[in-house]
């Protein structure tokens, strides 16, 4: 199939054609916007700021691609979850010019070429097995049981992608524990020669191992032996290429066509006669056009079930791991997938839960780790949500001896530490010093080395316990007291004309106060009320703090008009239990609406707000979280005064981090007189225009709290979500005024963090901490590591309770230590690079350019796979796309983080929609980046029926039926997408309307009625909510209307709206040259 070029309106000579060539006459020119630039494609030429360049690599073809796929056969892969994984083939070598049984013969004439000059091969050798742990160390847990022992190791086989375009294949890399079966390869067709390459390909391929942000270049030699002349005549059955196209090498022969000359080409072992051919070959500057020739193609559609896709991952993991318990009795053991539901059985090793590293079988020096570009991450979550089958950590009570560390590095006591010289000294792990045993603490070891009371202290069997801290662990050495909540809320016109007002007051009082969390880990604070004290304050352009003592009939309020030093009016009665004064907390509630009914005051404040939440929790001593109710842009004359300065026009550009950074510190050092005194803020945003959520975020993003926000707030609407999102952020909050320290054994320390939090030194500081704080950390090789070692991490957080203990938290993992690439790879937790991933580039939007993030991330995604390609497998075609097990996700994974609004942006979303992403992306767990990049669509027409699961689909357009009601969902937004011919009996059913033409989507709501369609969903959606731990917008669209253009967005397989996002299937074919380059 020829694209359809247009002709231009300077048609060249007769002269002109015959001096080319006769057989271009009358041919149409070359489109220019396909022409190579005149100069290197790695030199960005100048350019007006309004028309930013797009990425030359990433220029979509002239058609789809998707479209041009041509006779594509893959191989299902197999996964580590696969329950025949461990039981493949040997081996099978086969002679050089005879394939094996089953492979397609060589046609008649075909000859194998010379040798190139220069060709790397690498000698495989048999490694030694995997480092892994036979016994626990002598103060680990009990041994695991006869079950648990029968599990097989996680280990890996390569999904192979054949040249072009890809082919999937499976196989276990080399030296890996077992022999190397050569990869298997299936006959494709190559993708269509009337593509034309990307623009200024012209450089030359960068060489292994070097890092490089440049497009990849087209002027490789032709991949997979085949080697025909540029100039070769026509045959038979040929057609000429247009005048002033890009030449195309010449492709092998399909059957039934020419016979090529004899020699002119050789069929690689593993390929079929229609084996893939070359990409594209751009013309040079100022080169004459050769005569080049395309070959017929039979256009047929990829069958994009053969592509690696998260569901079948997700769905071979649950059926393995699923339900069933995971022994944590062994260092660098793999864990299942965050989507798996999995009960965890703690025996020396926290749960993943907590911890998850982005390789568990670390390598032994950083060679291996700068050559391939794998990062060293850990991706924590401290108090991250359990099964229901699953216990919380046990606390330990050490009484005046306090916690037993190192004296050295200060690390905790852990089942990793080794007892010498009969119990009275121990040998730390990580910094190997030697400390005496505290009398108090002392113990004899048995015939094994372990205490005798090893199994009656959770230290020393556990990977994840908690200490109760002394006074040397606390502000001043005085212990704390029960944190406070303090309610701040907006009451200027903008509050009181959208409701926000009149619809809080009521869900406070009913609701919030009577269920404010309880410490569930003291058992001294074991009564059926929480101690949570509450404090009110209300604001415009002035401060109203409000007196409610026990003792006093009803509240007193009092007005602090000078916003530049801020005081707090009462020392006595501001924060109150909620038990104490429950009369005159409600009597306030119920009196504020009707107070500021007739307010109509448009100037507000923000920053004098919070700074008097610090003093009124400064002047108690107490810790506590304030909840800010906003509506719009901080104008009024004061501190924290910010100006209007939003340009749209900015996003995409090189110049959107000056829109995307903050206006000031002013909010930056505000957050950190917050942490400095044990204060977290949460943010509800209900804006209705511009409000500088870039700057505003500074003030969550130091003190570890959350953003909300409701564009165009009015009660009616968002009330709801509103609500539920209070009360999610109350419940989930669990610990203030919190330290985090991470330590690591010798040969590898933190190096980085990243995450929202402020840092003191190497202490990241978290003023406030609930069940969806995570955080990551990146490690580095300080010194060669033992091969025959271990890696041990210890993460230790000091907080305060809500009952007011304090307490240390203390989570441990123990690695593995090896020198193969094939043994690192094997050992690679997708799910935790990605969520690293994001975060750098997410941080980086602020310090760089958008180019320049999209081309180190691909960059980094290519060296990642031609790393592997090139050390851990022995497949003799450079052609092939072979992608590791453990990352055959990655392509997708990646090209879902490319094409997402906190990344790429544009001027679809807002500048402060943009920041807003941009800020949730960085707070993220690693199971909610999981969801984000690949959301679940759900055929919820299904409910109807009780026989039929309810099996998440792919996100893919041409996969919704049009009789079909899907819902997806990403953790931040959720879609409900109706076809236009759905059963009548449904949307009446879950809206009232008896057709999907009379439905008003922008007011409709599922009704609450008791039909099992209706009752099914409504139950769904709850679910996925409590999952959430927010109540996601949920926007009804129909297949055609304005909003289905967003919700196409959220199918991250398919095209987005981004001008340089591709497809899956079009990212894949950009990495493969990318790859080939690297390796060539």
């Amino acid at each position: 199939m020829q694209p359809n070029y247009q002709p231009m309106a300077n048609q060249p000579s007769q002269n002109e054609m015959a001096s080319m060539g006769a057989q271009f006459n009358n041919k149409p020119p070359m489109n220019p916007a396909f022409m190579p630039p005149p100069t290197s494609a790695f030199i960005r030429p100048s350019q007006p700021a309004q028309a930013p360049m797009t990425n030359p690599a990433l220029i979509r073809p002239p058609t789809d691609l998707s479209q041009q796929m041509t006779g594509l056969t893959l191989n299902q892969p197999s996964n580590r979850a696969s329950p025949n994984f461990n039981q493949q083939p040997p081996m099978q070598r086969f002679p050089m010019n005879q394939p094996p049984n089953g492979y397609p013969q060589p046609p008649t004439g075909f000859t194998r070429p010379p040798p190139p000059a220069q060709q790397h091969t690498t000698a495989y050798s048999q490694p030694p097995a995997q480092n892994i742990v036979s016994q626990p160390p002598p103060n680990f847990n009990r041994p695991p049981s006869a079950s648990s022992q029968q599990q097989p190791q996680h280990q890996q086989s390569p999904a192979t992608l054949s040249s072009q375009p890809p082919t999937m294949n499976t196989a276990p890399p080399m030296g890996y524990n077992q022999p190397s079966p050569s990869p298997v390869t299936f006959s494709s067709q190559p993708p269509p020669m009337n593509a034309p390459p990307p623009m200024g390909y012209s450089q030359p391929s960068p060489s292994p191992g070097t890092f490089t942000s440049q497009p990849a270049t087209m002027n490789a030699p032709p991949a997979m032996g085949f080697n025909q002349p540029y100039s070769q005549p026509p045959q038979n059955g040929q057609t000429k290429a247009p005048m002033g196209m890009n030449n195309y090498p010449s492709q092998p022969p399909l059957p039934g066509q020419f016979n090529p000359p004899n020699g002119a080409y050789q069929l690689q072992p593993g390929y079929s006669q229609g084996a893939p051919g070359q990409y594209p070959r751009p013309m040079m500057p100022n080169q004459p056009p050769q005569p080049m020739y395309e070959q017929q193609q039979s256009q047929q559609k990829m069958d994009m079930d053969q592509i690696p896709n998260p569901i079948e991952v997700m769905e071979a993991n649950e059926s393995k791991f699923g339900g069933r318990n995971f022994e944590t009795n062994e260092a660098g053991k793999m864990p299942p997938l965050t989507t798996t539901n999995f009960i965890c059985k703690d025996m020396g090793n926290c749960n993943p839960r907590f911890i998850r590293s982005s390789i568990y079988s670390v390598p032994a020096n950083s060679d291996l780790l700068k050559q391939s570009k794998l990062p060293l991450v850990l991706s924590l979550s401290p108090f991250a949500e359990l099964n229901e089958e699953e216990n919380d950590p046990p606390v330990s009570d050490m009484g005046q001896i306090g916690p037993v560390r190192c004296k050295r590095c200060k690390a905790y006591m852990c089942p990793f530490m080794q007892f010498l010289d009969g119990g009275k000294k121990f040998q730390c792990p990580f910094c190997e010093d030697i400390t005496q045993v505290p009398q108090e603490y002392f113990n004899h070891l048995d015939h094994m080395g372990k205490r005798v009371d090893t199994y009656e202290r959770a230290e020393f069997c556990c990977g994840s316990y908690e200490f109760t801290a002394t006074k040397d662990y606390c502000r001043n050495q005085t212990l704390p007291q029960t944190p406070a909540f303090v309610f701040m809320i907006d009451v200027s016109i903008n509050s009181i004309r959208s409701g926000l007002l009149h619809m809080l007051c009521p869900y406070i009082k009913e609701v919030i106060l009577p269920n404010l969390p309880r410490d569930l880990l003291n058992p001294a604070a074991g009564g059926v009320q929480s101690d949570v004290k509450v404090g009110f304050v209300t604001y415009d352009k002035e401060l109203h703090f409000y007196n409610l003592k026990s003792s006093l009939a009803a509240p007193q309020m009092m007005i602090v008009s000078d916003v530049e030093e801020v005081f707090v009016p009462i020392s006595d009665g501001f924060l109150v239990g909620y038990n104490e004064s429950r009369s005159v907390i409600e009597n306030l509630l119920d009196s504020l609406p009707s107070m500021f009914q007739e307010n109509k005051e448009t100037e507000i404040l923000l920053g004098p707000v919070v700074e008097a939440g610090i003093e009124a929790l400064k002047s108690t001593n107490l810790a506590g979280k304030l909840f800010l109710f906003h509506t719009n842009l901080p104008n009024c004359l004061g501190p924290g005064q910010l100006k209007m300065r939003d340009d749209k026009k900015l996003l995409g550009t090189d110049k959107e981090k000056t829109l995307l950074s903050p206006q000031n510190d002013y909010y930056a050092q505000l957050g950190k007189k917050c942490v400095e005194n044990g204060c977290s803020v949460d943010l509800f945003l209900m804006p209705n225009q511009y409000c500088d959520l870039a700057t505003l975020s500074d003030l969550t993003r130091k003190t570890s709290g959350q953003i909300y926000k409701y564009d165009f707030f009015m009660a009616d609407t968002h009330g709801q979500r509103l609500c539920d999102d209070l009360k999610y952020a109350i419940e989930k909050t669990v610990a203030f005024d919190a330290v985090m320290k991470v330590r690591t054994s010798t040969g590898i320390r933190p190096v980085d963090y990243l995450g929202n939090f402020s840092m003191y030194g190497n202490d990241i500081e978290l003023a406030g901490v609930n069940k969806q704080t995570s955080l990551a950390v990146e490690l580095k090789h300080d010194d060669k590591l033992n091969e025959n070692g271990k890696i041990y991490i210890q993460a230790a957080l000091l907080y305060t309770s809500l009952s007011g203990q304090r307490r240390i938290r203390v989570h441990n993992l123990s690695l593995t230590v090896c020198n193969q690439y094939s043994q690192v790879y094997s050992s690679c937790e997708l799910d935790s690079i990605i969520n690293y991933m994001a975060k750098l580039a997410c941080r980086s939007i602020t310090i760089s350019t958008p180019n320049s993030i999209r081309d180190n991330l691909i960059n980094q995604v290519a060296y990642i796979l031609a790393t592997y390609r090139k050390h851990c497998t022995n497949s003799p075609a450079k052609g092939q796309f072979i992608l590791p097990e453990t990352l055959k996700l990655l392509p997708v994974f990646s090209n879902s983080l490319l094409k997402s609004d906190a990344i790429s942006g544009s001027q679809t979303v807002t500048t402060d929609e943009r920041a807003y992403l941009m800020y949730r992306l960085m707070s993220m767990d690693v199971k909610s980046t999981y969801y984000y990049f690949y959301p679940r669509v759900l055929p919820v027409h299904n409910l109807e029926s009780n026989e039929e699961s309810l099996n998440p689909i792919r996100c893919i357009y041409e996969r919704l039926k049009e009789d079909g009601i899907y819902l997806l969902e990403n953790g931040l937004v959720m879609y409900l997408w109706i076809g236009p011919n759905v059963q009548p009996n449904l949307i009446q059913n879950l809206f009232g309307v008896s057709a999907v033409q009379q439905l008003n989507v922008e007011k409709a709501k599922i009704l609450e009625i008791d039909t099992q369609i209706s009752v099914n969903l409504r139950s769904l959606i709850n679910k996925i909510n409590q999952e959430r731990k927010s109540n996601l917008k949920l926007t009804v669209v129909r297949k055609g209307d304005t909003l289905e253009y967003f919700f196409k967005n959220m199918l991250v397989e398919d095209k987005g709206i981004s001008q340089n996002s591709l497809s899956y299937v079009e990212y894949l074919y950009h990495l493969h040259r990318e790859i080939k380059n690297i390796l060539n």
